[in-house]
């Protein structure tokens, strides 16, 4: 039941994403000044389904719901609430669902609250954004889809990696991907700048809060992580995670 909600809501971001680069690419086409509210719509739609589709596999995880593989592998029955839900991204395909999460929140803030800039601009920063969307939805769908079945199911699931049952790396990944996938705005913003000729200060004073912002995180990220590294692994730890 939830392998197929939970297919069925990435497959709906895929084609949401597609629908907002064609009204976008469209919408470069007109005179007016402002954005369609069709664009808004399906930006709305896709941060909306993109959620619920965490909270699928989180759903998964906190029922124990063993007929998907990546809850067999990464969680245990006994398990506390806690450790349930941070398995949700304590595995690579969790995690790469957590990444698209973050990929169309930015892409729906950007949309949002830039609206006081050049429309060329935003709508070819939200087509940029949505192409990246596209490639890791597809990855995820095709390589790692957190949402494949199982039978028969099993009754007992793997457990969570003992090295991840830690409260500091329970929230180190989220911190890092709102860090490190946050600034694939500022990257989409820079090919929009270059394509819409919107540049100089005006480009500036539009990513700076959100430089601000994915610096900020992954600041917090990597604090949380060296911590969580000193005292789980010592001195060793932090110089095996820095170089490397």
């Amino acid at each position: 039941m939830l392998s197929n909600i939970g297919i069925i809501l990435v497959y709906s971001i895929l084609a949401l994403s597609f629908l907002i680069i064609y009204n976008a690419y469209l919408d470069l086409k007109t005179i007016n000044k402002t954005v369609k509210k069709i664009i808004y719509k399906l930006s709305l739609f896709q941060i909306t389904f993109t959620i619920l589709s965490f909270l699928t596999l989180m759903l998964g995880f906190i029922n124990s719901d063993f007929s998907l593989i990546n809850v067999y592998e990464n969680s245990h029955i006994t398990k506390p609430l806690f450790y349930k839900i941070v398995g949700t991204w304590g595995n690579h395909e969790g995690s790469l669902l957590l990444w698209v999460n973050i990929l169309v929140l930015f892409s729906y803030l950007f949309l949002i609250f830039n609206y006081t800039h050049n429309k060329k601009y935003r709508l070819y920063t939200l087509i940029f954004q949505n192409i990246l969307i596209i490639g890791f939805v597809l990855f995820l769908l095709f390589n790692s889809n957190p949402f494949n079945s199982i039978y028969p199911i099993p009754l007992e699931g793997l457990g969570l990696n003992p090295i991840l049952q830690d409260p500091a790396l329970a929230i180190h990944p989220p911190l890092l991907y709102i860090g490190f996938v946050g600034c694939s705005i500022y990257f989409s913003a820079a090919l929009g700048s270059l394509l819409s000729g919107y540049d100089g200060k005006l480009f500036a004073k539009s990513i700076k809060v959100w430089v601000k912002t994915s610096w900020c995180f992954q600041t917090l990220g990597i604090i949380v992580g060296s911590i969580w590294a000193y005292y789980e692994l010592g001195w060793g730890g932090l110089l095996v995670l820095g170089p490397r």
